[in-house]
This record gives C-alpha cells, sequence and structure tokens, in this order.
C-alpha cells in the first residue's frame, strides 16, 4: 500500500530553466488543504490548468515552470499529482462514509480542565 503521506519524486526527461532557475526533478509532497483551495479557487476541477496549478502547489515550483514541461514530463507529472488527488479526496470521503473522524495529533489529547471556576454540578 502507498503511504498517503509519503512524497514522490518525478525525475525529468527534459530539465526545464526558467531564468536562472533549473529543475530536473518535480517534488510532490503530502498535500494539505490549501493545495486543492489553491488550484480549485482559480480553475475548474478536471482542467489543464487546474492540474497545473495542482502540480505547482503539491511541488512548490512555480507555474512558470509546470507550464514548459515536454509531454512526457506532463505525463508523469499528471499522473503523480492525481493519485496525490484521489488518495486525499478518497481518506477523506472514507472518514464520511464511515461516521468517523480523523484523530488530529494536535488536539488529540484531552484538553485541560475548564479555568472559568464554575462546575458542572
Amino acid at each position: 500500500m502507498i503511504d498517503p503521506f509519503a512524497s514522490e519524486t518525478v525525475e525529468l526527461y527534459a530539465p526545464v530553466t526558467v531564468g536562472e532557475h533549473r529543475v530536473t526533478q518535480l517534488l510532490f509532497n503530502p498535500p494539505v488543504v490549501k493545495d486543492l483551495l489553491q488550484a480549485g479557487t482559480r480553475y475548474p476541477e478536471g482542467t489543464i490548468p487546474f492540474t497545473a496549478c495542482l502540480i505547482s502547489s503539491l511541488t512548490g515550483e512555480p507555474e512558470t515552470v509546470i507550464h514548459r514541461l515536454v509531454p512526457e514530463d506532463w505525463a508523469n507529472a499528471v499522473l503523480v499529482a492525481d493519485r496525490t488527488y484521489q488518495r486525499f479526496c478518497g481518506r477523506i470521503n472514507l472518514f464520511k462514509q464511515n461516521g468517523e473522524r480523523p484523530e488530529n495529533p494536535t488536539t488529540a489529547a484531552t484538553p485541560p480542565p475548564s479555568s472559568s471556576g464554575t462546575s458542572a454540578a
């Protein structure tokens, strides 16, 4: 099983250079909501601009770099972006179907008692 929080790397057949910035690989970071919002608020889902923006957000590379990918590199990047997007959305849907709420490690601990000075007697 693929770890949904693992990074993935796409080695580029044709490295891209924009100004002084040269890219030989795309490192796809684990997705967060920001990645989907960035793409979804700018472009309709399922379009090439949406996918380019999503790839840019997941990799941290500017869209100008993504726009210059050759077809072979674009296809590989799209495969990883689609897989990442589907895993992300699939995890949300799984929690919805099971009525579960994912544990947030930053809030999973029992909260401290109320300091309001009132008791629930």
